[in-house]
């Protein structure tokens, strides 16, 4: 089924310049390595071959062929890989940790809690009056967490015992002193439940209110929390710092396992390297695969994690976070989008045969403004201008600037290794 809708979905094959995309929602970014080799198998047999992970720890089919949409529709449905119904596949976007309930530092276990607003989200009633950008995101103190990812509503453990409840913003921006709510833990699920029922009444019928941010225009924040009950805050509150590209690598689990992060160059996959991720993941893991909003996957429960690293490492995965090609983010570009100006997949890998280890930074190049590859503002931004040619921003944290501050305009791809950096 095509649909002239920008935000594809398992049941809305949405057009682009090469082909048809399908993008699946996965429960919290997880399947089974079953699942895995079944997507690989499909994708084979009814698109160009390839698949793309999302900053929602999604994957996209691209370059669908439009005679074959029914039959890869069907065979995901019979592979396990639907909604609940078929009216509530845009309503599952709940964002949780890629470590949720294996970390080591987390406050809790944010899986449970999230497979219950999960459901509620596809519920009848509920599903089929959100948008399909719609989302929700649960932090639960994990050492991986998207925090800089914009949610409808956001929910942070503070402690062990205490969360914090946003709406249409990031914890970064709770840091900074944007108001927000504190709940009991015992009262999580509940409280994003009532978020989600007082935004469906607040928008109404109206079709211009599509997220929460679109209500902020006017209504203030703290009105709207006001509504919400539990207690409102405006101090500062600062979260435990992240390390830089843990993402990347071999990391400690909470069970003295281990768990291996790896990137695709620029987060593509093709069918064989998805099998061979499936065959991996019950070699050496617990036999499931954890997609990141880092455009990467994650292999958890490892024992030997050194020869898991080299085995994935000659499927064509990046293992070592010092590489280039480890922290750069490219969005389907000009050959896949009509609105990108610049092949940015092609860009990205000349620029990394170009760069040094990046010290932690990350790159982002985007071929127009929408930046659908990276939800938040990289370390470093690329935006196309021009075939081969970008502006240049680096991060400042202003959040009035998209992407912060310009340190150079309109800059050829052979440039711009020296510009990185230098920055």
């Amino acid at each position: 089924m095509r649909s002239n809708t920008a935000c594809p979905g398992l049941f809305r094959i949405v057009p682009a310049r090469d082909g048809g995309i399908c993008r699946l929602r996965l429960a919290f970014g997880q399947l089974s390595a079953s699942a895995a080799r079944a997507i690989a198998g499909i994708a084979k047999r009814h698109t160009k071959g390839v698949i793309d992970i999302t900053n929602r720890a999604n994957l996209q089919l691209r370059g669908v062929d439009a005679a074959g949409e029914a039959a890869l529709i069907a065979e995901l449905v019979a592979a396990g890989l639907g909604p609940t119904r078929p009216e509530a596949d845009g309503a599952r976007n709940v964002l949780v940790s890629p470590t949720a309930g294996i970390d080591p530092v987390q406050c809790f276990d944010a899986l449970p809690l999230a497979a219950e607003i999960d459901a509620f989200l596809q519920s009848d009633g509920i599903a089929e009056r959100l948008n399909p950008k719609f989302g929700v995101s649960l932090d639960a103190g994990e050492s991986l967490v998207a925090i800089d990812h914009p949610n409808d509503i956001w929910l942070a453990a503070m402690d062990k015992g205490r969360v914090a409840l946003g709406i249409a913003g990031t914890v970064e921006q709770a840091e900074r002193g944007i108001p927000y709510l504190v709940f009991d833990e015992a009262h999580a699920a509940k409280a994003v439940k009532v978020a989600v029922a007082l935004f469906l009444e607040l928008a109404g019928a109206d079709p211009e209110i599509r997220r929460y941010r679109d209500l902020l225009k006017s209504t203030p924040r703290a009105e709207i929390l006001a509504r919400l009950g539990g207690d409102l805050s405006r101090e500062s509150w600062v979260r435990p710092a992240l390390r830089p590209m843990s993402h990347v690598g071999i990391h400690p689990q909470r069970d003295g396992k281990w768990f291996l992060g790896a990137v695709p160059p620029l987060g593509r996959l093709s069918p064989a390297m998805l099998k061979d991720l499936a065959a991996l993941a019950q070699t050496y893991g617990d036999g499931t695969l954890r997609l990141t909003p880092w455009q990467s996957v994650v292999l958890p429960g490892i024992a030997d994690a050194q020869s898991a690293a080299k085995a994935v490492t000659a499927a064509g995965l990046i293992v070592d976070p010092a590489l280039p090609l480890a922290s750069i983010v490219a969005c389907s570009g000009s050959t896949g989008c009509a609105s990108a100006f610049a092949d940015t997949k092609n860009d990205a890998l000349a620029l990394a045969r170009d760069l040094g280890a990046l010290g932690g930074k990350t790159v982002h190049l985007t071929g127009c403004a929408k930046s659908c590859a990276v939800a938040g503002t990289a370390d470093i931004t690329l935006l196309a201008q021009a075939p081969g040619r970008y502006t240049v921003f680096g991060k400042d944290g202003d959040d009035s600037a998209r992407f912060g501050r310009c340190v150079a305009d309109n800059a050829a791809i052979a440039e711009i290794a020296g510009i990185v950096t230098a920055a």
